[in-house]
């Protein structure tokens, strides 16, 4: 049976929801807080103890209250965005979410027009952004990179393996991360490498260890679905005449015979077939296939185009000098035939593009294609006496990289919620011109949200005058800000407490705006059996359709 929610009692079980989920991430805002214990009967043993908002909020799939998990489920999704696209922020985003929601429904329950109070406090939002971006501080000498990496992950073994990394690499360099034993290390690895399949291990037979080494090596790179013989025959021929010692087939499949020819291959000395199948989503395939042509100077040959297996010239091959190949990915370490110069232009074009969108998933791609055509990669290696200490580590690694590649690109701000607070002055400045109910009231709302994360992080940091502490944070210089650890007020960005200027000005989009749109939410409609997401944004694999209505 469908149970329908109205007004009043939506508001009010989205806040319970919210409240409910805000409570469990919050605490971990700050340096000086404890984890929070995550007790899952599915996983059984002892509690895992958590410290990440976003890694919090998603463990948490489901309220008892079913009108109440809604609410937390609208900032759930809001969180992992967060975390996700920029490693760092979620707790501040809950901050800014449950303030705004709690200050909006009770100017709405007094009376006021939730569509209008929305449009209001998005208005008021882009203020606050432009506030943030005055105050933006660009990262670039080792010294400041280690500071920026220290005051993410507070660690600073990992502070300095980043520093040096990012620092040889720039912001968009690959970066692996991977268990190593009970010391933190990292190391660097010349070339570009890519994420692949091997259809088949018969390349392998014969080889000591897990990677192949190839020399002089000719590059087909296509779409195709190979299957058939005589075309593959002529090419290796080709190939063998041109002087190469080995050639790489990237395709979308291989057919068995064609497998097959490959075991053939595999007992000659002198020569070596490989094939590749590209892996990810079609448009990391699509990329992938295009840095690959650009760095060896081959041509993606594609079936729409006309392409086929039994007409391939030459000058359609792409060349290395050294690359390598594992049962995961490939790359090439040196003498790429492609263009310098064509390579350079792509890259400048890519980073063009990056910073141009604003879509988190793109700029993932973006990213990694330009570090992949600039060359060079590191893997850092995690260090922990146990799996969960190992595991811990890795996450924290990870969250740390992604906040650090936001601050190299963007720059840095005031952390400890100092640069909000500077937000302060500017919002009642504009609360003070208005007339306009809403729009009044929304300039109060975003006071309240940004005084709100330097609260928290006071509060759970144990200070008692919350006040006073803020009042002089808001009398001293620009750029003044309360060092928790120190327990004065100093410049923060002397003293290396900084937050990602992209990560926090994305947690104010996403708290002011989520919560806004939430605001406006009239109707709660529960379904029968409804599916459990297990990603937030998305349906487990498992998932009844039919009890699913998309919309």
């Amino acid at each position: 049976m469908t149970r329908v929610l109205s007004q009043p009692y939506t508001r009010e079980a989205l806040k319970a929801g919210i409240d409910a989920l805000a409570g469990a991430v919050i605490p971990t805002l700050g340096p000086l807080t404890g984890p929070v214990a995550f007790d899952d009967k599915n996983r059984g043993g002892s509690p895992e103890l958590l410290d990440d908002g976003g890694t919090i909020a998603r463990r948490i799939l489901q309220l008892e209250d079913r009108a109440a998990d809604v609410g937390a489920m609208l900032l759930r999704e809001v969180l992992w965005r967060q975390r996700e696209g920029f490693g760092d922020g979620a707790a501040t985003t809950a901050t800014l979410y449950q303030t705004v929601y709690a200050e909006g429904h009770r100017f709405i329950s007094a009376g006021g027009n939730a569509m209008l109070l929305r449009q209001a406090l998005e208005a008021g939002m882009k203020v606050m952004l432009d506030e943030l971006r005055r105050g933006v501080q660009k990262v670039s000498t080792p010294e400041e990179m280690e500071r920026v990496a220290l005051s993410l992950c507070g660690d600073r073994d990992i502070a300095a393996s980043l520093a040096d990394i990012f620092d040889l690499l720039g912001p968009h360099g690959a970066i692996e991360v991977r268990d190593g034993g009970r010391k933190l290390g990292h190391e660097f690895f010349l070339g570009s490498y890519w994420a692949s399949k091997v259809p088949s291990n018969i390349v392998f037979d014969g080889v000591i260890g897990e990677r192949i080494e190839l020399k002089n090596t000719a590059w087909l790179i296509s779409d195709f679905e190979l299957d058939d013989l005589p075309a593959l025959v002529k090419l290796v021929t080709a190939v063998v005449q041109a002087g190469y010692a080995s050639l790489v087939i990237v395709a979308q499949s291989f057919s068995e015979q064609i497998i097959a020819a490959q075991g053939a291959n595999s007992r000659m000395e002198d020569f070596r077939l490989v094939y590749l199948e590209p892996t990810g989503l079609v448009d990391e395939q699509e990329a992938a296939l295009e840095d690959l042509a650009l760095i060896t100077g081959g041509a993606v040959l594609r079936t729409m185009t006309g392409h086929s297996p039994d007409a391939i010239a030459r000058d359609m091959l792409g060349a290395s000098e050294l690359a390598w190949v594992d049962r995961n990915r490939f790359g090439i370490i040196a003498g790429g035939g492609g263009d310098e110069n064509a390579v350079t232009q792509a890259v400048d074009s890519l980073e063009a593009r990056y910073s141009k969108s604003e879509d988190e998933r793109q700029q993932v791609v973006l990213r990694e294609r330009i570090g992949r055509l600039r060359g060079g990669s590191a893997v850092l290696y995690a260090a922990g006496s146990s799996e969960s200490e190992l595991r811990y580590q890795r996450e924290l690694i990870t969250r740390t990289i992604a906040a650090m590649r936001s601050a190299l690109l963007e720059g840095t701000l005031p952390g400890g919620g100092t640069a909000l607070l500077r937000c302060v002055k500017r919002l009642r400045e504009r609360y003070e011109e208005s007339a306009d109910l809403h729009d009044k009231a929304a300039w109060q709302i975003l006071m309240k949200a940004a005084e709100a994360p330097c609260r928290a992080l006071l509060a759970n940091a144990g200070h008692e005058a919350l006040g006073i502490v803020i009042d002089e944070i808001q009398s001293g210089l620009n750029g003044a800000g309360y060092d928790l650890r120190l327990g004065r007020v100093v410049d923060m960005h002397e003293e290396g407490v900084v937050d990602s200027a992209a990560a926090l000005m994305a947690a104010a989009r996403n708290g002011i705006g989520g919560a806004a749109l939430a605001l406006t939410v009239d109707t709660i409609v529960h379904r029968v059996n409804p599916p459990l997401a297990i990603d937030p944004g998305g349906l487990p694999s498992d998932a009844d359709l039919g009890n699913i209505e998309l919309t």
